[in-house]
Order: structure tokens, then C-alpha cells, then sequence
């Protein structure tokens, strides 16, 4: 856990002990509760991974060595390549780069179905690329984060030693970028946290696929489709680096992007 996700975490800890009539439950209270938006979501409106401080370290590599817990290995000075993970999404221990997916604990999408389809583009991607409290992005394995998709809390938890963290993790997200919640989903958010509180551990409305982390795969269909990653409508392949090739023929695709990382439709 980095220090930052601890510190908010020691913060709703303190708050409990000073206020024990409140639950960990009571900043859902905060949150603004609208209906989700209904505009069709474009992944590529969230700009990622930028290198932001111009260091050559692009978002995703700054998470990796944050995360990793030894010093991680570089291919060149700006690729990591190995080191050591904890995925606490489904409790694996990584040390190959290339299968993990660093990812947005309240995903894009949501974020989108949740007010960022009214954001300026330069916002958008400010959120896809957040390092600034070390809870909005986490390097998870890639069927765990598949398994996950775009779901909501109520649809999709991780395992259990990590649920209230999440959960804790989700509302903060939510909170300082000013993302509504639906009745459902704000629902579900205080029970869960409730059950925190009282030492339990919160299950999802569809148990079956919080579990299903290593049985997940992509969607592979004759046509284009938008894969378990949330891929924009008519990609073909998910690049190393992060981008989407549209390319309809497998020759040269992603050759400027690393490679390709995952294949989202068959020829």
C-alpha cells in the first residue's frame, strides 16, 4: 500500500475512533447522486499514459516503480521491465511487467457515465494520468483487471482483504474529482462501508464475477466490438504503450507503440 493510500486510509480510521456514532460510510453522504449519463462513452478522450513532468517516465512506468517493492528493473531508462508486485486485487505476487495492467480504480468509463463527458478534454486527462494522492491508479494483474471491466462496487469487489480499501479508495476518487454516484451504486456504498465498520467484509451483487479474475478473456468476435478494457468502438489492438491501433490488417500494427499488448478483434 503506498503512503499516500495509507494516509486516507488512517484519516477515515481517526474519524471513526473521534465520531464512533459514524460509520466509515458517512462520506457517501458527500457524494452527489445523479443518474448516469447516457452520452456514449470514447475511451480516447482520456489521454494515457503522458509523461507529465517530461522525465521520460510515462504515467503507467511512475506507477510500477511506486508500487514495485524492490527497485524494478529497466529495459531502456524509461521502460520497466521486471520487478516485484503485490496484485491485491486477487493477492498475486508479479514480476514480469508485461502482465500487469495499471489501473483506474474508478474506471474511465464510469468516470465518464459520472460527469466526466461534461469535462474539458485537458481534465479528462488530467484523471486518466491522477498521481497525486497514490489511490486513483494500482498495478493489478491483467485478469483481474479484466475481470473487473467498468463495473461498479455492487458488481465487482476485489478479493476480501482488500474490499474496504477499495471501497474507502473509491469514495475518495469519487469525492475529490467531483463524480456522482447513482442511487444503486450509493446504496450499496453505505451498506458496505457499514459492514466495515462492524468488522464484516462487503460481498458484490454478482459474487460470480469478482471471482473470475484468472477465467476472463477478452471479447473476440468477427467484427469490432468494445473489449473488457473498455477498447473505443472499432479497435483492433491494444498497444504496449497504452494507445489503440484501428488498423485492419495485422502487418505493422502498433510498430510505433511497442507492439501489440492484446488483439481485440480476429481477422
Amino acid at each position: 500500500m503506498s503512503q499516500k493510500r495509507y494516509r486516507i486510509s488512517l484519516v477515515f480510521t481517526l474519524l471513526f475512533v473521534l465520531f464512533p456514532t459514524n460509520s466509515y460510510a458517512f462520506p457517501v453522504d458527500d457524494l452527489v447522486v445523479a443518474n448516469e449519463s447516457t452520452t456514449p462513452y470514447n475511451r480516447a478522450l482520456f489521454k494515457h499514459w503522458i509523461d507529465a513532468d517530461k522525465d521520460c517516465l510515462d504515467t503507467r512506468v511512475e506507477v510500477l516503480i511506486a508500487e514495485s517493492k524492490t527497485w524494478p528493473k529497466f529495459k531502456s531508462r524509461c521502460k520497466v521491465t521486471t520487478g516485484e508486485w503485490f496484485s491485491v486485487y486477487d493477492n498475486q505476487t508479479i514480476t514480469d511487467s508485461s502482465k500487469l495492467d495499471v489501473d483506474h480504480l474508478v474506471p474511465l468509463q464510469e468516470a465518464w457515465q459520472s460527469g466526466a463527458d461534461k469535462w474539458s478534454n485537458k481534465k479528462r486527462q488530467d484523471f486518466a494520468n491522477d498521481l497525486s494522492e497514490g489511490n486513483s491508479l494500482i498495478a493489478v494483474t491483467q485478469g483481474s483487471n479484466r475481470s473487473k471491466g467498468s463495473k461498479e462496487p455492487q458488481n465487482w469487489l476485489p478479493t476480501s482483504s482488500y474490499v474496504c480499501q477499495y471501497l474507502i479508495d473509491w469514495v475518495d476518487v469519487k469525492k475529490r474529482w467531483n463524480l456522482s454516484v447513482d442511487p444503486v451504486e450509493k446504496d450499496f456504498l453505505k451498506t458496505s462501508l457499514t459492514t466495515c465498520t462492524n468488522g464484516g467484509t462487503p460481498v458484490s451483487t454478482n459474487p460470480s464475477a469478482t471471482n473470475n479474475a484468472n477465467t476472463t478473456t477478452p471479447t473476440k468476435t468477427s467484427g469490432p466490438v468494445v473489449s473488457e478494457t473498455g477498447a473505443p468502438k472499432g479497435a483492433t489492438a491494444q498497444c504496449k504503450n497504452g494507445t489503440y491501433s484501428f488498423s485492419k490488417t495485422r502487418s505493422g500494427t502498433c510498430s510505433r507503440n511497442g507492439g501489440v499488448k492484446e488483439w481485440l478483434v480476429s481477422n
